[in-house]
């Protein structure tokens, strides 16, 4: 037990080494990046171009970070989860998004919500149905990873994280995202199938973790 927490207090010193590991850092830009090194920040700068071959700007690092060493080798994944708990204004169900290691250990938890509240039951594999998003395992798309603001609302705040089912399914376009009505009695809590976010410092932390332990897979279990 005391060596499992050890383990868990090493992991959480590396990803909060930093006060603000996604902020950005005025000044001269680090370009010369170690092999092997994963990048702290992928917030883009005002006016530096799009790096060749990505889908997103270029990544900045804040000078004088140090950074840690991150192999090809993925340190953790997602786990989705349906729990028993509810927002009391909404009674949309709360999933629970988990930082599991390797050796299947939970570190942290996130709430989530995904569907809407009165389309639980509906067929999860059939696009426009509102449901869950399926069970099975998705491809994190790190290189799809946007920052707001967003043109539509429904992503709310902070980050868009898309995933890819890597199982046949008629759903398609999902990800995580703010949920903007997280709570509200407006008809737009929840979300169509994708992963909402009680808040847009929650996708900050979802893309911390997903760059500091080389996430790239999420099961949803239930």
């Amino acid at each position: 037990m005391a060596q499992r927490e050890a383990r868990q207090d090493h992991i959480k010193q590396m990803m909060y080494a930093q006060a603000s590991p996604l902020e950005q850092g005025p000044g001269d830009i680090v370009t010369d990046i170690p092999p092997g090194i994963l990048p702290l920040d992928a917030t883009p700068t005002p006016g530096f171009s799009i790096e060749p071959g990505s889908l997103r700007p270029s990544i900045q690092i804040k000078p004088g970070t140090k950074l840690p060493n991150v192999t090809n080798q993925a340190a953790a994944y997602l786990v989705l989860k349906k729990s028993t708990k509810v927002i009391n204004e909404t009674k949309d169900p709360i999933w629970e998004l988990v930082l599991t290691n390797t050796q299947r250990i939970p570190l942290e938890t996130l709430p989530s919500v995904t569907g809407r509240s009165y389309r639980q039951t509906a067929n999860r594999n059939q696009s426009g149905t509102k449901a869950p998003l399926p069970k099975g395992t998705y491809r994190i798309e790190r290189l799809g990873i946007e920052a707001g603001p967003f043109d539509d609302p429904e992503l709310g705040r902070g980050f868009w994280v898309p995933i890819t089912p890597l199982f046949a399914t008629g759903r398609s376009d999902l990800g995580f995202h703010q949920d903007p009505s997280w709570g509200k009695l407006n008809g737009e809590s929840g979300t169509s199938g994708c992963i909402g976010m009680q808040s847009a410092a929650d996708t900050v932390k979802l893309v911390t973790w997903i760059k500091h332990y080389n996430i790239q897979k999420l099961i949803v279990e239930n």
